[in-house]
């Protein structure tokens, strides 16, 4: 389905096994440049990949992201390559046309990355840093915007910060529960949040449509990522950041409850406040979609549920949880054979 009132005209799609979306673009090379850009972060230090996933999981879970958002800014980051600038993109279920008012998930990662560039020491370099950095070879110039990046990360020093994932998780919700949205711009370029432009400002600031929440991308200067977001949205986000703080300070986050409640990142993620002490809403699922046509019933069928198949998602899933996630898996028992009766 062709979208073609997007901000960059884009072909939407739905992979009918799995039921994941995504969508194409084509001669959007910044897009095909901000992917790479993503790609430099998280290879740059390895907590940048499970402290965006918190994050985004967290949002989503406050109904600050999601349905009215998208996986990319119409401007956003994409996986794709060649000459013409073709983009590929995947999103999650939810506003097939993407927009509204809430948070879309690249403007959640680029708030996570100008965090990182925060810290003392910082975590990540700023993007005037990284043009700096960067060689001939990696010298890119795109609609008038400077682009340029080292795309090897062996280019870039080791950070000096040694603070914890759930300790800059927590200093997260921190800062962004305090932060002056309206009244600044967040700039990933200079790492740093700069004062609102006057009405009249060379190209950097020319087109940049302020609000509410006010997010540069960190190479097309005129673009504010978060331009849709309305003042409903970007207040809840301070909220829920300054309750999630709150939270994150209690002993419910950092000690097991004796009383079987969920509690650290579990409870962080479960839908609505949380609050100390606040009753737990029950145990945290990830649903893995599987069609009923193809995959949940060849899985059914096999002998024993062992078929090529099912340990090919097994082996997804310990992916994600063990190289991605950064979580601590040992072996379970084997699974039983799925009974007629139960259809499972």
């Amino acid at each position: 389905r062709a979208v073609p009132a997007a901000r960059r005209p884009v072909v939407k799609f739905c992979h009918k096994q799995s039921g994941l979306t995504g969508d194409i673009s084509v001669d959007n090379r910044l897009a095909l440049l901000n992917t790479q850009f993503l790609q430099l972060c998280a290879e740059a230090d390895e907590r940048v990949r499970p402290l965006v996933y918190a994050v985004r999981l967290w949002a989503k879970q406050q109904g600050l992201a999601g349905e009215g958002g998208q996986w990319r800014s119409q401007q956003g980051p994409a996986q794709a390559g060649g000459g013409c600038g073709a983009a590929l993109t995947s999103s999650p279920p939810g506003n097939p046309s993407g927009g509204g008012p809430l948070l879309n998930n690249y403007a959640l990662t680029l708030l996570v990355l100008f965090f990182l560039q925060t810290r003392s020491p910082p975590v990540l370099p700023t993007v005037a840093r990284l043009r700096d950095l960067a060689g001939d070879e990696d010298q890119a110039v795109v609609g008038g915007w400077d682009c340029s990046f080292p795309r090897d990360v062996a280019s870039l020093e080791p950070s000096a910060n040694t603070e914890s994932p759930c300790s800059l998780l927590a200093d997260f919700f921190h800062v962004f529960g305090e932060f002056d949205f309206p009244g600044q711009v967040i700039s990933l370029r200079e790492g740093r949040a700069l004062p609102l432009p006057p009405p009249a400002t060379p190209k950097a600031s020319e087109g940049l449509k302020l609000g509410p929440l006010n997010l540069q991308d960190p190479f097309e200067l005129s673009h504010n990522v978060a331009a849709n977001v309305n003042e409903k949205t970007a207040s809840r986000f301070e909220r829920c950041c300054r309750d999630a703080a709150k939270y994150c300070r209690s002993l419910q986050y950092r000690c097991k409850s004796s009383k079987g409640r969920a509690w650290g990142l579990t409870r962080l993620f479960q839908p609505g406040a949380v609050e100390p002490g606040a009753a737990s809403a029950g145990a945290f699922l990830i649903s893995i979609p599987l069609d009923a046509a193809g995959g949940s019933q060849q899985l059914c069928r096999e002998p024993g549920g062992h078929s090529p198949w099912f340990w090919e998602v097994c082996a997804a899933i310990a992916f994600v949880l063990r190289d991605v996630l950064k979580c601590s898996c040992t072996p379970g028992k084997a699974p039983r054979a799925p009974s007629e009766e139960s259809g499972l």
